[in-house]
């Protein structure tokens, strides 16, 4: 069979309804894996995830175990399906707790608990309205200090990811957006796109947020994962379950390598890539930045079975 990496979104990538048609063709399925998250957040976030309201399933403590648990369904599909495990695994934020599951290094009920305490602390540690995230794309490298260092003078603002070649992901006071907007595109930004995201993530903004979520991390047990993990820290690999652990505390505050990821798993060879989970910006992230590699986005139930069709067609 293909070496295929799987790839998990994060947070930006959630939508209402995005659960609709996996409902409709693995009712028990998803039924039983939405009804564990509810136990352990006390939430519906299957009618959330149906049904919205947008602005309620897009604060951070419901996002996050909503988007885990469609992710770790769709994996449980396949892997029931197929028996179907790929060759290395790696998650964009929020993302790696999906990655962790289905290499088996964290179980799925730990994780959604996990998932909405981060959530919770990640939310409450800057003010609603106060901080946001905005990509910054097509700057080229050397316009992206100066124009940080000519910002940090009117507030804060750090980067917060590092998803390609041409996008970064800067964590910011909100009020500093209208001068993002207007330096960047001054010195030939493409475009800025504010994220839908309720707090500024990957970042010193997060410091006491991380500080209370090491001692709930320190309460979970991890394991080695089944297959390559990538980390967002670091972006390479990651095995012992204590340094799996302490990263995804400093993943609080350190910005997300995906650009340093994905170099990683091309220079390995891999040229197969499938995102499991709504959207496509991962995929999109890829192709873009390596127009040799294969991807697949597997938000809808056709595409998902045209994939696995495709992927047991070279078992």
């Amino acid at each position: 069979m293909d070496q295929w990496v799987f790839l998990f979104p994060g947070q930006g990538s959630q939508r209402v309804g995005m659960v609709q048609d996996f409902l409709d063709h693995y009712p028990q399925q998803t039924r039983d894996f939405f009804g564990i998250a509810q136990k352990k957040t006390g939430v519906d976030l299957l009618k959330l995830s149906l049904k919205g309201p947008e602005e309620e399933l897009n604060m951070t403590y419901n996002t996050q175990p909503a988007l885990l648990t469609l992710s770790v369904l769709i994996y449980q599909i396949i892997s029931s399906a197929i028996s179907f495990l790929p060759v290395a695994v790696a998650g964009h934020s929020l993302g790696e707790y999906s990655a962790l599951v289905a290499a088996g290094s964290i179980d799925f009920s730990d994780a959604v608990f996990l998932v909405r305490k981060r959530g919770e602390i990640m939310q409450n540690a800057v003010p609603t309205g106060n901080g946001t995230m905005a990509a910054v794309i097509g700057l080229p490298d050397h316009q992206l200090k100066p124009l940080l260092q000519e910002l940090s003078l009117s507030g804060k603002v750090e980067v917060a990811n590092y998803n390609s070649s041409d996008q970064v992901v800067l964590s910011l006071e909100k009020r500093l957006i209208p001068v993002l907007k207007e330096k960047a595109q001054s010195q030939g930004a493409k475009k800025i796109i504010e994220l839908r995201v309720s707090a500024p993530f990957h970042s010193s903004f997060m410091r006491e947020a991380a500080q209370e979520f090491q001692s709930i991390l320190s309460q979970i047990s991890f394991y080695r994962p089944r297959f390559s993990f990538v980390s967002n820290v670091t972006g390479d690999y990651a095995n012992e379950p204590v340094e799996i652990q302490e990263l995804l505390n400093q993943q609080m505050v350190s910005p997300v390598q995906w650009k340093k990821i994905m170099d990683r798993l091309y220079q390995e060879g891999y040229r197969k890539f499938v995102e499991i989970g709504p959207g496509n910006v991962l995929s999109k992230l890829f192709k873009r930045e390596y127009d040799q590699v294969e991807t697949y986005s597997v938000q809808t139930v056709s595409v998902l079975k045209e994939w696995m069709k495709e992927a047991s067609k070279n078992g």
